[in-house]
């Protein structure tokens, strides 16, 4: 009797075991539905990562032109200027002297050509009546024309000196942030060298300059499959600047430039990118 009871328990184990199984298949949800995408053929941006620096549009160095004594300066360190803003001012008295000569000088000239002139014209008029010499007649008119040469030169020398007495006003070439003063008042300017006295940089907009080894332009010119067709339009190109902490500037620089030659030292190519409207934060150098 032991025997049919152990085999009665073991079957009834048994059938509730696949009476379980066959409720929790039952209780599976369905397959998921697969989607079809439809594959299609389209432009994926190269992208590289570089270090750059930062540099001014355009830099200019201003230079004493004439020789003089550094009166004072004018504009104030580290501020915007326009072009043509008076920067310095030179000690003008020497050369207004020197304008005052010339001038001087210039009427001598002219008051010796018409001097000159009187006797030539005298002298043409007598010639044809033989009440001079042919020789005087040809002095005459040689002092005529070697008095009216002085003439030129004077005003040559007048006009001369009035653009030197015009730089004595030093003005700005460009219009930009003007620079720390490299010379102080009562210096000797311009004397032998002309002088730097301060170096004017156009911050907006702003060069950014990088390089590119030769092989990573060689995979870039592969990966395009057009050859040159994409550098050689380098205004397609397009930076975005990250900043030392990380950020990302909100200006898009583009690609204006880059040579045409590997440097042997380096065997990289470098390039030049367009950045407009900068932010007062980014500096040259940065």
């Amino acid at each position: 009797m032991i025997a049919p009871l152990r085999h009665f328990i073991l079957t009834g184990a048994l059938l509730a075991t696949l009476t379980a199984c066959k409720e929790q298949q039952q209780q599976m949800p369905p397959p998921p539905e697969v989607g079809v995408l439809e594959a299609k053929q389209q432009t994926v941006p190269l992208e590289r990562e570089m270090v750059g620096r930062l540099s001014a549009f355009r830099s200019a160095d201003v230079r004493a032109r004439v020789p003089g004594v550094l009166l004072r300066r004018v504009y104030q360190e580290g501020t915007d200027v326009k072009e043509g803003q008076v920067l310095f001012l030179i000690d003008p008295a020497p050369l207004q002297a020197a304008l005052n000569v010339a001038q001087s000088q210039l009427a001598q000239a002219e008051a010796s050509y018409a001097n000159a002139k009187m006797i030539a014209d005298r002298a043409r008029q007598l010639a044809p009546q033989k009440y001079i010499s042919q020789n005087d007649l040809d002095n005459a008119i040689a002092t005529e024309r070697t008095t009216a040469a002085a003439v030129q030169g004077a005003r040559a020398d007048v006009a001369n000196a009035k653009i030197n007495l015009e730089y004595a006003s030093v003005h700005a070439p460009i219009s930009g942030r003007a620079g720390q003063q490299q010379v102080t008042e009562g210096a000797l300017v311009g004397q032998g060298n002309v002088t730097l006295l301060t170096t004017i940089d156009q911050l907006d907009p702003l060069y950014v300059n990088f390089s590119m080894s030769a092989n990573e332009m060689a995979e870039l010119r592969r990966a395009q499959g057009s050859g040159n067709v994409e550098l050689a339009n380098v205004g397609k190109a397009t930076v975005q600047i990250m900043l030392g902490d990380g950020s990302i500037y909100d200006q898009t620089g583009t690609v204006d430039f880059y040579d045409f030659t590997v440097d042997p030292a380096t065997g990289s190519v470098s390039l030049r990118a367009l950045l407009p409207k900068p932010n007062p934060t980014l500096l040259p150098g940065s």
